[in-house]
């Protein structure tokens, strides 16, 4: 791959943080095909567990950027209000990405199938369970990933179309994503919305349904993007251009669809996710296996890459605003963070990357 034109980069060797999920693909993409190479950059992928530990590690400069979940940014003041530092994003990785699982016994206790089994049924089934429970009964329990999520923007608006309250009718849990599918084989949970692979896993186990994808019901929601703080950017303006320009072409490179089979065997890795190559296809491939013993559905769209050609990785004003105001409907926000999303930024990416192409065609 011919190096591009070169950047007074500040900093070569950078630490990027992830999670245990499908949609790191860009991370792993960028890192297994040259991107950070061609751009100067010797990156080391960290993978972490949870997304508060990643986001305090990005915080307390442990690291250097984190692939993050996309409200996060807009809303570090909510989650640590005396937290003095700034996160900033030039990059939307990714949008879609997650889908909302419950346990097979609750399924079961719906009494639907998979004649009848869609994301509205499935929701009126459970609001007629949840009215039919004696008062005395537990709590029916859902975890979500994070406070202020995508995941949890989305299994709130899923209960909300049913008139079920999350705040009253039942439970909401935080959990890290790949501690779901032990939770619900556990019994400690009775459903979740998370990333993939974590649905598709429960599913193919027995352990799960999946009722909904999430791409279904808000569609290309930003799902991820490449976090950095305000005073790393301001320090280190040429290196983050760098990052910037690996990772948006890494998810060019994605949305060739002939090209996710190889992504999947260089994710499946140990040192990246360490997971069965058949849990991570299935997602990447835009194909649901929705409850263990059944065919596939088709679900187009599940995970969306960023793209020089379209405008899904462009973190504007207006996608912030639309992730804000759904939060604002649950946790009222006291923040201006909107300008945490930068397009300034990405428009300065895509212009740095034309320049290369036009420098050497070829590449």
């Amino acid at each position: 791959m011919t190096p591009a034109s070169p950047l007074l980069l500040e900093k070569r060797n950078i630490k990027l943080l992830y999670l245990r999920l499908t949609d790191s693909a860009p991370l792993v993409v960028a890192q297994e095909q040259g991107f950070f190479a061609r751009f100067g950059l010797t990156v080391e992928l960290q993978r972490e567990t949870s997304w508060a530990t990643l986001r305090d590690r990005l915080i307390s400069g442990a690291a250097d950027a984190a692939a993050m979940l996309a409200p996060m940014p807009l809303t570090l003041d909510q989650a640590l209000p005396h937290c003095e530092e700034q996160l900033l994003t030039g990059l939307i990785l990714s949008c879609n990405g997650n889908a909302i699982t419950l346990s097979s016994q609750l399924f079961e206790a719906l009494g639907l199938n998979h004649e009848n089994c869609n994301s509205r049924t499935t929701g009126s089934a459970l609001r007629s369970f949840l009215q039919s429970r004696p008062a005395s009964a537990p709590p029916l329990k859902l975890a979500t990933v994070y406070p202020y999520s995508s995941h949890t923007l989305q299994l709130r608006h899923w209960l909300r179309l049913a008139d079920i309250d999350p705040d009253h009718d039942l439970q909401l849990h935080i959990l890290p994503p790949e501690q779901m599918v032990t939770s619900l084989q556990r019994g400690d949970i009775d459903g979740y919305c998370v990333g993939e692979p974590w649905n598709t896993i429960a599913a193919r186990q027995g352990l799960g349904v999946i009722v909904a994808a999430c791409n279904a019901l808000l569609p290309a929601m930003p799902e991820k993007v490449l976090a950095v703080t305000s005073g790393w950017h301001e320090t280190h303006p040429q290196t983050h251009l760098a990052l910037r320009a690996s990772l948006l072409q890494a998810c060019t490179w994605l949305a060739d669809r002939t090209q996710r089979r190889d992504a999947v065997a260089l994710m499946a890795q140990q040192h990246y996710l360490d997971l069965d190559t058949d849990h991570l296809a299935p997602s990447l491939n835009d194909q649901l296996h929705w409850q263990s013993g059944l065919p596939p559905a088709a679900n187009p769209g599940w995970h969306l890459f960023a793209h020089t050609g379209s405008d899904c990785g462009r973190p504007t004003r207006a996608k912030a605003e639309q992730l804000l105001e759904l939060c604002n409907r649950f946790s009222p926000l006291q923040t201006q963070a909107g300008d945490s999303f930068r397009e300034e930024l990405y428009q300065q990416t895509l212009d740095y990357i034309s320049s290369n192409r036009a420098r050497s065609p070829h590449t």
